[in-house]
């Protein structure tokens, strides 16, 4: 087999089990960030992309290249020997171009800050997807919890159905109240497959992130809804520092450059030759110096039009600037009265209403295992506390999202990814 088809089938080997081991691996928080920095492409692209702008200052600033030429001058006919006569010659030269100056500065500066601007655009995009990943990670926790509730309430359905059974076999209870529990336990098996096709839909969100085939999540502990520790002015004031808003920023200045620019293309560039033209020992040698201005007198056609242009790209640059400014104040305001919203309602759950169903169910359970109420109540009343909790969770992961798509927006990172399950 030929060491380059080894090498290949070692490489595929090695990547294979790379991936088994990464489904095998349980990841938590902290791996899927760095999964998601170290192998998501479109990151890896947008690094790549800010790289090479900053290559771009040096090559802007720089001269022209210099051009060395070779003339050889014929007398009776071409390429004639130096001695020949004394107008034949070998000439050799140089030129070099020369910008007016203060151009070669402008553009290295404009370049500058493109790249400043695609710094900040490269770190937008690593909040923007660091918090896409955090959002499909909540509603994993939440599809997770919901599993966890309807079996542990199937559990206790399936208690419920034994007791129908028992009290219609020595007649004490109805046959409707035994098909109406089979029919319930047959409908959380229903939304149990539902969950579990969420909770795929989730960990494929979230492997499509991290470029892996399948993610294998670790399983949440008790889920408790973090704190916001920044008030609505903070949040606001943090806006300026978002990489939106600052790429935004350093576009405008990178425009305003540019403008300078097509004011100095009305500048004359110029040129210097120098040449030896050498004829023999016979004759004396020659020099040549020249200087050439290239005379921008196409200003009407050209350097105008490219001036109005870079005016109309600045003016773009401003409005966009604003517009991202805008936007930011309206996400942050909505999704701040969604936390706020949210809190309210996670209170009147954990407060008043799980409470109450759960003390219902129990005591609906104590009632009908007596026979002081009908079977009907007190299935009612257990999947009325299903439903409860599963909204509450559900509510919980609304909440840290709203949390998370603030960290854009903010530029920073508002709680530890992670907490809430702690």
């Amino acid at each position: 087999m030929p060491a380059n088809a080894r090498r290949s089938g070692f490489c595929m080997l090695f990547v294979l089990l790379m991936s088994l081991h990464a489904e095998e691996k349980a990841m938590g928080p902290q791996d899927l960030l760095s999964g998601l920095m170290e192998n998501n492409p479109e990151i890896r692209a947008a690094r790549f992309r800010f790289e090479a702008a900053t290559k771009r200052p040096s090559q802007a600033g720089t001269l022209p290249e210099p051009k060395a030429s070779y003339t050889n001058v014929g007398v009776g006919h071409p390429f004639s020997w130096p001695n020949a006569s004394e107008f034949a010659y070998h000439g050799f030269g140089i030129s070099q171009e020369f910008p007016f100056p203060g151009k070669l500065g402008l553009a290295s500066e404009e370049a500058k800050r493109e790249a400043e601007a695609e710094q900040q655009s490269y770190r937008a995009l690593v909040l923007d997807l660091t918090a896409r990943l955090k959002v499909a990670y909540y509603e994993w926790l939440a599809v997770q919890k919901a599993i966890e509730i309807t079996r542990k309430n199937g559990d206790l359905l399936s208690r419920f159905e034994e007791i129908a059974r028992n009290r219609y076999s020595v007649g004490k209870g109805l046959q409707p109240d035994v098909l109406k529990a089979q029919f319930e336990v047959s409908n959380l098996e229903q939304q149990l497959a539902m969950l579990d096709e969420k909770r795929q839909r989730a960990e494929a969100a979230i492997a499509s992130l991290l470029a892996i085939p399948n993610v294998n999540l670790s399983a949440p502990g008790e889920i408790q809804p973090s704190s916001l520790s920044m008030s609505l002015d903070e949040l606001l004031k943090a806006t300026n520092e978002s990489p939106r808003v600052k790429a935004e920023q350093k576009m405008t200045y990178a425009r305003a450059v540019g403008v300078d620019r097509s004011l100095k293309d009305f500048r004359p560039d110029f040129g210097v030759n120098l040449q030896w033209q050498h004829t023999g020992g016979n004759f004396p040698d020659y020099y040549m110096a020249s200087v050439e201005v290239k005379i921008p007198i196409y200003f009407a056609r050209k350097q105008r039009y490219a001036l109005e242009e870079s005016g109309a790209r600045l003016n773009e640059a401003k409005q966009n600037y604003r517009a991202t400014q805008q936007q930011a104040i309206y996400q942050v305001k909505d999704q701040y009265l969604a936390i706020q919203s949210s809190e309210r309602i996670l209170n009147l759950y954990k407060s008043t209403l799980i409470p109450q169903a759960s003390l219902t169910v129990d005591s609906s359970a104590s009632a009908y295992e007596v026979g002081s109420m009908d079977f009907l109540s007190l299935v009612t009343n257990l999947t009325t506390l299903i439903s409860l909790e599963r909204q509450y969770y559900d509510e919980v992961a609304r909440h840290e999202e709203a949390i998370v798509r603030l960290e854009p927006i903010v530029g920073k990172e508002l709680i530890p990814f992670g907490e809430v399950s702690k």
